[in-house]
């Protein structure tokens, strides 16, 4: 079933506390530090901002931007807040999956968070979810060089693969005695309507995180995840592909999709003339 109003009210009553202290709390990882991993996901809608939230969970892009410590530009409510570019000493990684099927144009700038900003803003209702933004804590006591690891992993193969593009950040910041002053957390964003062109262009997507039932999946997956990280951890070096090759590798995947395009354009091409040529042959004979 689809998230209702009252699970909404529900998450913004227990899960996401509205009082700032708690909330700062929550940010600097001042917890018992043997408590269960936290894994939570919160809705990103305009009722959140009418409500009194902090702007970033204003819109889909304001969250990614959020994440990613970038106060620069603008979105449907105004200017982003300044702060969000003070806050760059705890943003340990950052960076956005796509599926292999992605047009190019998703990899840059905002235009596919202010897409599916417009398609939410379009349906007239402040109720209504245009993206999902999920936190989760990483496990006590993991190595700094598994976290990005451990994030993207999670995603790729709980998300990406299902078409889902995710926005990702690695938020951490070590205390003068030893501890962390911010815990260590990654934030998540993921799209809750499709942002790519065509009749289906701003359709709920549930599959990726919009049911009940995905959001429990989800956490399972990333305590399995952090389980899983835990024991690769002590036995082996996280790989993790460089930025030059990365983009050398989007260019082979859209080059391939180039080709199979041409390949099935020429296919489609020399079967009619086949058919052609096997018509004037017929044509001849029973002339």
């Amino acid at each position: 079933m689809f998230i209702t109003n009252a699970d909404v009210a529900r998450a913004r009553r227990t899960l996401f506390r509205d009082d700032d202290a708690d909330a700062e709390m929550d940010e600097q990882g001042l917890g018992h530090p043997d408590r269960r991993v936290d894994f939570t996901i919160r809705p990103v809608s305009a009722e959140w901002r009418l409500a009194g939230r902090k702007p970033a969970y204003r819109t889909a892009r304001a969250n990614v931007q959020y994440i990613w410590r970038d106060g620069a530009g603008y979105d449907r409510f105004g200017a982003m807040p300044r702060w969000f570019g003070e806050r760059t000493y705890d943003l340990r990684a950052a960076g956005l999956l796509l599926p292999g099927s992605a047009p190019q144009w998703a990899a840059t700038g905002y235009e596919l968070w202010d897409l599916v900003d417009a398609a939410t803003a379009a349906a007239g209702d402040p109720t209504e979810v245009s993206a999902w933004h999920i936190l989760a804590e990483m496990p006590n006591g993991l190595d700094a060089r598994w976290w990005e690891w451990l994030a993207t992993t999670f995603a790729e193969r709980n998300l990406v693969r299902l078409g889902a593009p995710v926005a990702y950040a690695v938020h951490a910041l070590a205390a003068s005695d030893g501890g962390w002053a911010i815990a260590p957390h990654v934030h998540m964003v993921v799209p809750a309507r499709r942002f790519r062109a065509g009749v289906r262009h701003g359709h709920r997507m549930p599959s990726w995180a919009g049911y009940s039932s995905s959001h429990d999946r989800l956490e399972r997956a990333w305590r399995t995840a952090c389980g899983l990280a835990r024991v690769k951890s002590g036995t082996a070096t996280p790989f993790m592909v460089a930025a030059d090759v990365a983009a050398e590798a989007a260019l082979f995947r859209q080059l391939a999709r180039t080709l199979r395009i041409r390949s099935s354009a020429a296919s489609c091409a020399r079967l009619a003339n086949d058919r052609v040529a096997v018509d004037l042959g017929s044509a001849q004979d029973a002339a």
